[in-house]
């Protein structure tokens, strides 16, 4: 069977594809259409040319340019035309639109919606995405959720064609993600190199962009160290996105890179060892569907601090492996994460059970689940083809 995967940039199918495709391939021949960009910066994860998998590089714009996004669609188009699949499974809002625009009524077409932008905007913002996934609902043949208030809405209007993932989203690798695996001489080593010493450390992954609070953790961090100049350190993973703002000033960007207290790794195919050396994760994201970098946390036994929004909430349980902050205004936000950072610091014990009830749920976060699960639903459709 001729597989067609589509996701917006080369980085993304690395980080969250790449297992399911590899795995697809040994008994389908597997395309992969997506940008040739690295929006997320890590190292191939295998070499794909050892495996039956093509690899065709259109550029997919991230904005909700319409003229761009048409623009991406006939290109896409050309490619199902000469590729001929059985199925076409695009992923994420950008992905899924240009996908199809030009829709062949002679293959299938599967959805996967990463975190509905209609569900996380407001304004002009909310109706353009609305307008877009509506269209992309109707016209695909299955929809795909990963998250509970996502599939509730899709759920209301195409009751038929909605589908949530049992995983827990993509998952993790929990092999990998394993705190065990780091004894305290190697943990004592990795804060040597960064010249972290025995201060609490919090920890960020991600891009640095507003939508995912990162300025709410440079602000959060700036207020702590301001009260307790040197207790904290704030461990950064990940960089900038050049078409999304930080959120900071041009004085707080100064800041950021200057800051002694900030240690930032940049992207890094090692997450788990930074992880293994933080005390709690900080990830205020109000724009997720279902956040692979907090079910790695998790895994590591991380307490999780995070705001009380959709797919965040679906993975953390407050008061029991972390702390959902209900957002209110970004003072009010900051004001709560300060104090819960503060209590955790202050009260191991508490940190200690919300880490061990994190581990008492590790196998639910790897990703092996998500591969059967979807290796399940290409089998079923291969038999029912």
């Amino acid at each position: 069977m001729k597989i067609l995967l589509v996701i917006t940039d080369y980085g993304s199918f690395n980080n969250f594809l790449a297992e399911l495709a590899v795995n697809l391939s040994h008994e389908n021949q597997v395309h992969v259409i997506c940008s040739e960009s690295n929006i997320i910066n890590i190292v191939d994860k295998f070499d794909y040319a050892k495996y039956n998998l093509t690899f065709h590089k259109i550029d997919i714009p991230r904005s909700t340019s319409i003229i761009k996004l048409i623009k991406s669609a006939s290109k896409i188009n050309q490619m199902i035309k000469s590729i001929k699949p059985n199925l076409v499974y695009a992923h994420f809002t950008t992905g899924i639109f240009p996908t199809v625009f030009f829709k062949k009524n002679d293959i299938v077409y599967w959805g996967a919606f990463h975190g509905l932008g209609m569900n996380a905007s407001s304004g002009v913002r909310k109706i353009m995405f609305s307008i877009v996934e509506l269209f992309c609902f109707w016209r695909l043949d299955k929809i795909f959720t990963i998250n509970n208030k996502d599939f509730s809405l899709v759920k209301s209007i195409f009751k038929q064609k909605a589908t949530k993932y049992t995983s827990c989203g993509v998952g993790c690798d929990i092999d990998k993600f394993d705190s065990s695996k780091f004894r305290e001489l190697e943990k004592k080593v990795v804060k040597e190199e960064l010249k972290i010493d025995d201060r609490f450390v919090i920890t960020y992954t991600g891009r640095f962009v507003e939508f995912k609070g990162f300025d709410l953790v440079y602000k959060s961090f700036m207020k702590l160290t301001n009260e307790f100049p040197n207790k904290y350190i704030l461990l950064l993973i990940g960089g900038k996105d050049p078409i999304h703002i930080t959120g900071l000033t041009e004085q707080e960007e100064l800041n950021l890179s200057e800051n002694e207290n900030i240690v930032q790794v940049g992207y890094t195919s090692q997450v788990e060892k930074y992880l293994a050396i933080s005390d709690v994760f900080l990830f205020p994201s109000k724009k997720e569907g279902l956040p692979v970098c907090i079910v790695e946390a998790l895994a590591m036994g991380l307490p999780v601090i995070t705001l009380d929004e959709r797919g965040n909430s679906d993975v953390v349980k407050n008061d029991f492996n972390g702390y959902l902050v209900k957002s209110m205004s970004k003072s009010e936000d900051i004001v709560k994460i300060v104090e819960r950072i503060k209590y955790l610091s202050q009260n191991s014990d508490v940190s200690k059970l919300f880490s061990e009830n994190s581990l008492k749920n590790r196998s639910l976060y790897s990703r092996d689940f998500f591969i059967s699960e979807q290796i399940k639903l290409f089998n079923d459709f291969k038999s029912n083809e």
